[in-house]
């Protein structure tokens, strides 16, 4: 037999006046043998804790804020549904005020203070190529919902994963309306960001493939408002076609400065811009039968696609764009290979990134060997009538084209 170091359990229900005083003890003790025998998960309550950075003020605060509100979405979603691994996500966002330094300055801090374990990329190429090498020197995958530049898949990074279709596919569909239509002379310019600088030398390659002359292609400091010299100089040209390779603010400029200076080419196409409600908005009557690229619509109803509408509207009161998609799409492929990996360990999801072939409601997921999207299509829309319509591919068409 043992020889307790303490009294027989019995006694402590002795209600002496003494002991009656120690009956207290007896659930603290309780408590303190089950915490010290049982094996309780307190780990698997705390977070996955994913940062980000966007340009919630700045230039680039129209879609930054797209993109806050479609992460906010699914982290609302996926806590609801009991997390991932059966922990919370919680995302902790920063404003980089639409400046690289800021961001490198906020991703550098997120590593250093060894509490997060995943990175949604910023918005726009020239952010994520700051960022990306902070990443990579890490080793934590980046998933890039606001960035698609090419060049950021040219780099040699294990740590590059897609979200969406990159630049160098952006205008193949409106190229191929003009092809069908029978237009063939093409203006380009573009501003001399990296996004828009991929999108305009991959427009006039593919330009090249499908017969097309270009008989305009021109560069433009980020920035510059005053966009109708170029305007002019495509009219004067005889240009059918005008693309403007650019963000939002692009779009707007050269809007108004077809307007200034009275003409109408037979077809106008800028990326990014028409795609948001935004651009009607600034623009009204203008944005008249403007065409711009979309890498999400509602009406192409992929699965989940509706309820994320309904659900976004309800919590924000507005129509979501694309931008707001692949946020959202974003949040879906990091649930998804974490849950395969039945891990967060960095190599184990890295590896099932690379492997996934999965749905999102901005279309299928899947990656090259560099970490570039090769699965999830765009569209290309066109404003009739003050209603965005998708005009190509035919298969999902809402309207005609009109030129």
């Amino acid at each position: 037999m043992f020889n307790l170091p303490f009294k027989p359990l019995h006694q402590f229900f002795l209600l002496t006046p003494f002991s009656l005083t120690r009956l207290w003890r007896l659930p603290v003790l309780c408590l303190f043998f089950l915490l010290l025998f049982l094996e309780t998960p307190v780990s698997a309550q705390e977070p996955i804790r994913i940062g980000v950075s966007l340009g919630l003020t700045g230039r680039f605060a129209v879609m930054s804020d797209a993109l806050y509100k479609g992460f906010k979405l699914w982290e609302q979603h996926v806590n609801n549904a009991g997390g991932i691994l059966g922990r919370p996500v919680h995302i902790i966002y920063k404003d980089d005020k639409s400046e690289p330094e800021q961001a490198k300055h906020l991703y550098n801090q997120f590593i250093a203070k060894g509490n997060i374990d995943f990175l949604f990329g910023p918005y726009s190429s020239l952010i994520t190529e700051a960022v990306l090498p902070i990443a990579e020197k890490h080793n934590i995958p980046l998933l890039i919902a606001g960035a698609a530049a090419d060049r950021l898949w040219e780099k040699g990074f294990r740590n590059a994963i897609g979200i969406y279709t990159p630049a160098s596919k952006f205008t193949v569909g409106f190229l191929e309306l003009l092809v069908l239509n029978d237009l063939d002379k093409v203006a380009i310019v573009y501003a001399d960001d990296a996004f828009s600088a991929d999108l305009a030398k991959s427009s006039k390659k593919w330009a090249h493939r499908f017969g097309l002359n270009t008989l305009m292609y021109e560069v433009f400091k980020k920035g510059k408002k005053n966009l109708a010299p170029f305007a002019l100089k495509a009219k004067e040209k005889g240009a059918q076609a005008l693309m403007v390779c650019g963000h939002m603010n692009e779009a707007v400029n050269m809007s108004q400065a077809l307007k200034s200076i009275e003409w109408q080419p037979k077809a106008y196409y800028a990326s990014v811009g028409p795609a948001l409600q935004a651009f009607y908005d600034k623009c009204g009557s203008k944005s008249e039968l403007v065409f711009g690229t979309s890498l999400w619509e509602p009406k192409a109803n992929y699965p989940g696609a509706q309820t994320f509408k309904r659900e976004f509207v309800k919590a924000f009161g507005e129509t979501p764009g694309y931008h707001a998609g692949l946020a959202y799409a974003a949040g879906q492929v990091l649930q998804e290979a974490v849950k395969e990996a039945g891990s967060i360990d960095y190599e184990k999801v890295r590896s099932t990134l690379f492997r996934l072939d999965t749905m999102t409601i901005i279309g299928r997921f899947g990656l090259n060997s560099t970490g570039k999207q090769i699965r999830q299509s765009t569209f290309i829309i066109q404003w009739q009538k003050g209603q965005k319509e998708i005009v190509w591919p035919k298969e999902i068409k809402t309207a005609e084209p009109i030129f």
